[in-house]
């Protein structure tokens, strides 16, 4: 058997090769360190303070829909309209959320139990409906009716 000769190397392929490993091994290196910051870095320290420490999570997430505001041992008002917008019904022992328009202008969040305006309170949250009690008495705000789609146009004679 005759041992064939090595061929040259081609110096455009030689430097292709030499510039692709490096930029692989670069490529590789970047990767590595990413990583190992990521799972041996310090932990970044958190922008805002904990919910829980604020009073619990549901007490700071009201403050985004609003209050009712108001002196809660005043007068109770008279018939102060009230629309329902939403509700996340309670299970199994946790307390429900209902989101309430009051006289067309204030939106709130309360939480199944407090009081929704001086004078009324949230008393129960169901999936399609809420208990509210107004002067001591138990009135029933259901998700208000949607409109019945319209019927198909009459047909128009074409003269």
């Amino acid at each position: 058997m005759q041992a064939t000769p090595p061929e040259r190397s081609n110096p455009a392929q030689t430097a292709v090769v030499s510039v692709l490993t490096f930029v692989a091994l670069a490529l590789l290196g970047v990767v590595m360190a990413h990583w190992t910051w990521a799972w041996l870095g310090p932990r970044p320290e958190p922008r805002v303070q904990a919910a829980a420490q604020a009073g619990g999570r549901v007490e700071a997430a009201i403050g985004l829909f609003g209050d009712a505001g108001g002196d809660r041992n005043g007068a109770p008002p008279t018939g102060i309209a009230v629309r329902l917008l939403g509700v996340v019904a309670a299970a199994r022992g946790h307390r429900g959320y209902a989101v309430v328009q009051l006289e067309a202008s204030d939106i709130l969040a309360a939480i199944e139990g407090e009081d929704v305006a001086p004078g009324i309170r949230l008393a129960e949250v169901h999936p399609n409906h809420v208990i509210l009690v107004r002067n001591g008495v138990r009135e029933s705000l259901a998700w208000p009716q949607k409109n019945a789609p319209a019927g198909p146009a009459a047909p128009q004679a074409v003269k």
